[in-house]
């Protein structure tokens, strides 16, 4: 697995979106981020693939 993403400001920096745009993702398109004891977590490798998923739906 990749690093992990705690907290809004850590995945959005990563993701380089909004928080409104990543949380439409969660609830709309399966964006892998959950809210764990009432913290945001991800991780890197599961947002690159979940992109990568994205990108190779689009062609």
């Amino acid at each position: 697995m990749g690093k992990s993403l705690v907290g809004k400001k850590e995945i959005t920096a990563y993701v380089r979106r909004s928080w409104m745009t990543i949380r439409r993702w969660i609830v709309d398109d399966n964006f892998p981020a959950r809210k764990i004891d009432g913290v945001w977590e991800s991780d890197t490798a599961l947002v690159d693939d979940w992109k990568r998923t994205k990108i190779i739906s689009c062609q």
